[in-house]
């Protein structure tokens, strides 16, 4: 009787402190959602990384709105052939299919931009 008692009591431990903590445990964010943009460059503008800006790009979908991205670090910019590219080739009137996502603070970023025909 002695030996249950000693058992339920260390069960009874181990089950509070699983869920001690359980609640302890911070909720992991959700990864940013991946959208797909098509359009038309109006506009580049060069970061300048002394002051910490970014390149921003302005394109014009088919709706013929105008949207900004914002240009991640790590982007990958690719050519029509699909080898890689420099930002100078990205020039107004450039059709390209963007990647990007929206960060928290309501900020296109784009991840990658594709050249298309």
């Amino acid at each position: 009787m002695k030996k249950l008692s000693v058992l339920l009591s260390v069960l009874l431990v181990l089950g509070l402190v699983s869920l001690s903590l359980a609640q302890q445990k911070k909720a992991t964010p959700p990864a940013a959602q991946t959208k797909t943009f098509i359009g038309t460059i109006s506009k580049v503008t060069p970061g300048d990384p002394a002051k910490k800006s970014p390149t921003v790009i302005v394109a014009v979908g088919s709706d013929q709105k105008e949207v900004s991205f914002h240009l991640s670090r790590n982007a990958t910019l690719t050519g029509a052939d699909g080898k890689p590219t420099t930002l100078d080739k990205l020039t107004s009137g450039t059709k390209v299919e963007i990647t990007y996502y929206v960060s928290s603070g309501g900020v296109n970023i784009a991840r990658s931009i594709k050249v298309i025909t």
